[in-house]
């Protein structure tokens, strides 16, 4: 009885064996999406020497990613997280294969890489909800906060390193690049696959959740079940006074900021950069990230989250109209850096306050739905690049960029659920209070 009303404060993270495997698995595949995020546009620009069909490439895989979104929520809600992150990265290493495969024969064309590409980004979709649903599983809701500002700096590294190494490996041969990337899923395989999620997870619920999805399946509606379910999510975020806001400026943030990192690689391409120096400024992002990490758990704990959001919008709008007037290497570097800063901080808070407000049967599929509005405008980002770099040149474009960036902080700034999201002590407080009004006007809205 004295252990259920007075818990032991749970370990440090860094003390959890299954909490560090589910770090590595998750980094490793992180890793590996970051080498192929950052060649693959290169690749197909060196292959087809055309922006627009690396435009196009970009854009199907990002439209790829974003099919597969919805249905991997509903998965992930569905049946065992670790088999899914296992079977997650076991796809990611066969893709890698083939492509290395490909590059090794000659045959990476542009049918070939576009083919690829989509079928890796739709894994990417499948998958994405699935590891931060069992993060939820692994951790007590005290420690997430912790855990999400480890991640963000965990992604500053990997965004630090993923441009350079990418760049390094490129020079060497497309071949090895694609090796590379199929090693760290194998990596990440094989840590999810030691990894533990707690007793009354991996033997009560995904029993449970399966007899559900055969019970499911054998009736004549099962299809149209899975679509009612993949939708729960967004209708459930949709209907949050305090999330819908938020939902609909990532999308346009994500469009701006996205469509201003893709022309600067078109760019440089273009005027002759090598592989090398590109990855070097794409290292410039993760050094902000990194450098806004260190400040990240200060800033959540002392400013609240929607002031933070709101602050960091500025900075990122602000650092892209002067990217509009720079074009020297090392200038670019430090203002991409500089726009990135407080990103680390927004993602942790803004996340910790969406965890706290999603119930944790329903987190799949809301996560999946957050990554749907989030990427719902991404598709543009490299077609914008793509074919606007032509006509407008570098100033145009990025001016274009910035505008639309803008936009988001405009619409942020005026929402007043958005701007008014507290720090973490009172979250869960401003989410149950959000629950309870939505449950009175749930009944007027049928």
């Amino acid at each position: 009885m004295k252990t259920t009303t007075t818990p032991a404060a749970p370990p440090a993270l860094w003390r959890q064996r299954s909490y560090l495997l589910w770090l590595a698995s998750d980094t490793g595949s992180a890793l590996g999406i970051a080498i192929h995020s950052f060649v693959i546009p290169l690749i197909a620009l060196f292959i087809t020497n055309s922006p627009a069909q690396a435009g196009i490439i970009g854009a199907l895989g990002m439209i790829g990613r974003m099919l597969g979104t919805l249905p991997g929520g509903v998965i992930a809600d569905r049946y065992n997280r670790r088999k899914l992150m296992m079977l997650g990265s076991c796809l990611g290493l066969v893709i890698g294969l083939v492509l290395a495969l490909a590059a090794a024969s000659n045959h990476l064309h542009f049918g070939t890489l576009l083919g690829l590409h989509l079928l890796m980004s739709v894994r990417n979709g499948l998958f994405a909800s699935t590891s931060d649903a069992a993060l939820k599983d692994l951790l007590p809701e005290t420690q997430l906060g912790s855990a999400l500002a480890a991640n963000q700096g965990r992604d500053a590294v990997v965004t630090l390193a993923g441009g350079p190494l990418g760049g390094v490996l490129l020079s060497l041969s497309n071949t090895v690049v694609m090796l590379v990337i199929a090693a760290v899923h194998a990596l990440a395989t094989l840590a999810a696959k030691f990894m533990v999620l707690p007793t009354h997870l991996t033997q009560v619920a995904p029993a449970s959740r399966e007899a559900d999805v055969s019970q499911k399946a054998a009736k004549p509606g099962w299809f149209r079940a899975f679509v009612s379910e993949s939708a729960q999510g967004m209708s459930w975020l949709w209907r949050r006074g305090d999330l819908r806001m938020l939902l609909i400026v990532s999308v346009i943030v994500n469009l701006g900021s996205n469509a201003a990192i893709s022309s600067t690689v078109f760019a440089l391409q273009q005027r002759g950069e090598s592989a090398a120096t590109i990855g070097l400024v794409s290292a410039s992002i993760g050094g902000g990230l990194l450098l806004g990490s260190f400040a990240a758990p200060s800033l959540i704990k002392h400013v609240p989250s929607g002031a933070l959001a709101c602050g960091g919008l500025l900075l990122v709008a602000g650092s892209q109209w002067v990217l509009a007037f720079v074009e020297p290497i090392a200038a670019i570097c430090v203002v991409l850096g500089f726009a990135l800063c407080a990103a680390p901080a927004i993602n942790a808070g803004i996340g910790g306050y969406f965890m706290a407000a999603v119930p944790t049967e329903l987190l799949g599929r809301a996560t999946s739905a957050s990554a749907l509005m989030s990427m719902g405008a991404l598709p543009l980002a490299p077609l914008i690049a793509g074919f606007g770099f032509p006509f407008w040149g570098w100033t145009g474009l990025q001016i274009l960029c910035a505008s639309i960036t803008t936009f988001a902080c405009i619409l942020a700034l005026k929402n007043r659920p958005l701007r008014t999201i507290p720090k973490p002590v009172d979250w869960a407080q401003r989410a149950a209070a959000y629950a309870v009004l939505e449950k009175t006007r749930l009944p007027h809205t049928e």
